[in-house]
């Protein structure tokens, strides 16, 4: 995920002198070659507007916003989870926010595609009924979406996955507990603006993602959203989304 830097700077304060180690958020390596696309899914020149101008872009905008707050130190998914629950940072949650998912998103792709393991498609399998139905469940909440946003595949804390979407730059860190079971749904600030304080959200973990915003389709596709989302499934590293259930599982996979 992302790479984080340290720089060191001085604060002034009566009769003594302390040193902070401020944290700054950097866009982590591909396993890939950004440069060459990922050719049928995403060009070369797409991949590198995602990776190399709209991810350091929002990045930038983090470590900016958070300088000399209380976020400076936190890890990205911290500030995700802690500023979705303070009205005054919504700016620096939105733009953590986007920052996660797109290199989630891009973490997620391979250049090298293969099959997915017999196991993890049995994994899978055994929530939805068939792995086919997975990805017919996933690529209809994906086309459902109007306007940008996220699909996500997810674990909860039982183990269970399902398929959720997100508006805008939500991630599944931010989702809000359903009132009639423990089935995921969509992100709802208002809910969280009611909830300040009380760490309202539901422990998911994504396993797989996709990118419904805009700027990830239209420079190869238009406004043909179901060619893109019917390409995304050739380019997904199936051993990345192994290695997630398997940390998912034992808890190892995202920490705060």
């Amino acid at each position: 995920m992302f790479r984080v830097a340290t720089r060191t700077r001085s604060l002034a304060q009566p009769l003594m002198q302390r040193v902070a180690k401020a944290r700054f958020h950097q866009p982590a390596l591909l396993p890939y070659d950004a440069e060459k696309g990922l050719a049928p899914f995403l060009s070369a020149q797409s991949l590198d507007f995602l990776y190399k101008m709209r991810q350091v872009e929002l990045i930038n905008n983090v470590n900016r916003l958070s300088e000399g707050t209380d976020y400076e130190t936190k890890s990205l998914l911290a500030t995700i989870y802690d500023a979705a629950q303070d009205p005054s940072q919504t700016a620096l949650q939105n733009n953590a926010s986007q920052a996660w998912g797109i290199d989630f998103f891009l973490q997620s792709l391979t250049a090298e595609p293969r099959a997915p393991r017999e196991d993890t498609r049995r994994q899978i399998a055994e929530q939805f009924g068939s792995f086919e139905r997975f990805k017919e469940t996933f690529t209809q909440s994906a086309l459902a979406l109007f306007g940008n946003g996220w699909t996500w595949l997810v674990m909860n804390e039982s183990g269970q996955l399902s398929v959720m979407s997100t508006f805008n730059a939500g991630t599944p860190f931010t989702a809000i507990p359903s009132s009639k079971s423990a089935q995921a749904k969509g992100v709802s600030y208002s809910s969280v603006t009611r909830n300040f304080g009380r760490r309202p959200f539901v422990k998911l973990a994504p396993v797989l993602g996709l990118s419904m915003w805009q700027e990830a389709f239209l420079p190869d596709y238009g406004l043909d959203r179901e060619a893109y989302v019917k390409r995304f499934w050739d380019a997904v590293n199936w051993q990345v989304v192994h290695e997630r259930l398997m940390n998912t599982r034992s808890g190892s996979q995202t920490t705060l």
